[in-house]
C-alpha cells in the first residue's frame, strides 16, 4: 500500500475519486480508533480467563462448533516489512481454513464509501476556530503549513473532526514514512487470493458514531496535545513506537502491561469495551453457520471485557496459537 496520508488526501481532495478514498478513510478511521483503544485498561491474567500466551493469533472452537475460527490481533498503522513478517505459515493456514475473513469494518463498494463521506465532519456547523484559541489555531495551521504532504484544503481542516485530522498526522510517529501499511490490508490481500468472504463487523457510520461520542472540545485537545508531540517528537517520547515494537515482537503480556498502564476515563471504555459487548452477539452469529478469521484491534482482545474473555464466557474454547 503506498503511503496513507497521499491516499487519505483524495478522499478529500476528490470526491470523484470514491473507491481508493473511501478505503483510504476506513484505514484511517481504523488507525484512529487503535490508538485510542490503547489507552482501555486490560488486564491478563489477573481478571481473564483466557491463557498467558506471548502471540497475536488465537484459535476458537467449543461451543458447538464443528471446525475452529481464529481471532487475531491486529495493528493499524504499521511498517510495511513488519507487517508482511508478522503472517506465518500458521496465519496463512488459519485464513485458508475459514468461510470468512471479517475485520472491524469492511467498505465493499463506492457507493457505500460515498454514502460514508457524510460523516467525517463535525456536526451542527461546529468549526475547530471555536474549539481552540486564537494562539492554538495558529499551532494547528503552522503545522499544516510545515507539512505539505498533509494535502488537503486549509478549510477542510476547520470542519473535519479532530479526531480525524489528528489520526491522519499520526503516520508523522512511524520512520517508514514512505512504506506504511496495515495488517488489515495484508490479510484482506490473502483472503481475496484464497477466494474468502470479506466482511465487518461494524459499519462506517456505528464506528463513527463511537468517536461523536468523544466531545469535540476533548477531540481538539487531543489534537493539540498530538501536533506538540509530533513538533517535539524523539525516540523516547513515542510511546506508539515502543508499543510497536511490542506488537512486532507478539508480546501479548507486555502490550498487556502498557495498555492497563493508560487511563480509564470513560471514552476509553466506550471506544474499546462498549464495542466488544457490540460485536460479541454478531460473532455468535455468524458462527452458528460459517467459521471466521477475525481480526481486529489488539487492544479489544485482552482484559476482562476484551474479546478473549468474552468468547470464552460465551462457552467457547480460546487458545493462543505460537505464532
Amino acid at each position: 500500500m503506498n503511503c496513507m496520508i497521499q491516499i487519505m488526501l483524495g478522499l478529500i481532495k476528490d470526491k470523484r475519486d470514491s473507491t481508493n478514498s473511501g478505503k483510504a478513510l476506513i484505514r484511517t478511521i481504523t488507525f484512529l480508533i487503535i490508538i485510542i483503544g490503547l489507552v482501555v485498561s486490560t488486564r491478563l491474567p489477573a481478571q481473564s480467563n483466557a491463557p498467558v500466551v506471548n502471540t497475536l493469533l488465537w484459535k476458537i472452537s467449543g461451543n458447538g462448533l464443528t471446525q475452529p475460527s481464529y481471532l487475531f490481533g491486529s495493528n493499524h498503522l504499521i511498517c510495511k516489512k513488519d507487517a508482511e513478517g508478522l503472517i506465518s505459515d500458521l496465519v496463512k493456514q488459519a485464513i485458508k481454513s475459514v468461510d470468512e475473513v471479517c475485520f472491524e469494518v469492511y467498505m465493499s463498494n463506492s457507493a457505500q464509501m460515498i454514502i460514508a463521506q457524510k460523516y467525517n465532519d463535525m456536526v451542527n456547523d461546529v468549526k475547530l476556530n471555536q474549539l481552540l484559541t486564537s494562539k492554538e489555531m495558529d499551532t494547528v495551521n503552522n503545522y499544516y503549513q510545515n507539512h505539505p504532504e498533509i494535502g488537503i484544503p486549509k478549510e477542510a481542516i476547520n470542519t473535519l473532526k479532530p479526531s480525524l485530522f489528528s489520526s491522519m498526522i499520526s503516520v508523522a510517529l512511524l520512520p517508514c514514512h514512505k512504506e506504511i501499511s496495515n495488517m488489515e490490508d495484508v490479510i484482506s490481500t490473502l483472503g481475496k487470493e484464497n477466494d474468502k468472504k470479506i466482511s465487518g463487523i461494524s459499519t462506517y457510520k456505528e464506528q463513527l458514531g463511537f468517536i461523536d461520542s468523544i466531545p469535540y472540545q476533548q477531540q481538539a485537545k487531543d489534537l493539540m496535545a498530538k501536533i506538540r508531540l509530533l513538533n517535539n517528537l524523539t525516540e523516547e517520547n513515542n510511546s506508539y513506537l515502543k508499543t510497536l515494537k511490542l506488537y512486532i515482537a507478539q508480546d501479548a503480556v507486555k502490550l498487556d502491561s502498557v495498555i492497563k498502564g493508560g487511563s480509564t476515563d470513560r471514552f476509553a471504555k466506550i471506544i474499546g469495551e462498549e464495542r466488544n459487548k457490540r460485536w460479541m452477539p454478531r460473532f455468535k452469529q455468524k458462527l452458528q453457520t460459517q467459521t471466521l478469521f477475525i481480526a481486529v484491534g489488539f487492544a479489544h482482545l485482552f482484559g476482562p471485557e476484551g474479546l478473549i474473555n468474552l468468547f470464552i464466557k460465551n462457552g467457547y474454547t480460546v487458545e493462543g496459537i505460537k505464532n
